[in-house]
């Protein structure tokens, strides 16, 4: 089988769903950290809008979280994460598009790196962010809770994810 890398840092939340979905599908993998090279030549040529996640599964090589957790899920042996049927499916791609463009960016941009990350780093936090921030964390605070409403769990789905896995997670990771 072809080696599998995964290109990111540690910390990232997109990197570390791509390792998740890897663990899911019990796909053995290496993990290159990037953080020491970010912007630099040797990032810029695996992701040219210097970004993390990157994948490489043999000779193929793909950036973008969306795109590399679909290729896991139809390339790799194991429980399927996207639902057969197309309503399933479209909910699924919702709540993806609702995290990725009103949740991720003013929770973990705006407050979590205002308020922790550039404090971390020596950077002075700009509170006139965090406050424009804060109520678009509520709205979708709010519209996830309207919708769990009904006593459901999850989003999508009726479990967070196949437990068996997780005894493997560290020897999945070389």
């Amino acid at each position: 089988m072809s080696e599998v890398i995964v290109y990111g840092f540690p910390r990232s939340t997109f990197v570390n769903i791509v390792r998740l979905v890897l663990i899911h599908k019990d796909v053995a993998y290496r993990f290159e950290d990037l953080e020491p090279v970010m912007g630099r030549s040797e990032h810029l040529a695996l992701h040219p809008f210097n970004r993390v996640p990157i994948f490489r599964h043999g000779d193929f090589t793909v950036y973008e979280t969306r795109a590399i957790v679909g290729y896991i899920d139809e390339v790799f042996a194991g429980a399927r994460l996207t639902p057969a049927g197309p309503e399933a499916r479209a909910r699924m791609n919702q709540w993806i598009g609702v995290v990725d463009s009103y949740v991720y960016p003013y929770m973990i941009y705006h407050v979590t790196h205002e308020r922790l990350v550039f404090p971390e780093l020596g950077i002075p936090s700009d509170e006139k962010v965090v406050a424009h921030a804060l109520p678009k964390v509520e709205n979708a605070l709010v519209t996830i809770e309207r919708e769990l409403a009904d006593g459901r769990d999850y989003l999508v789905g009726s479990e967070l994810f196949d437990r068996r896995f997780l005894p493997s997670a560290k020897r999945l990771c070389v």
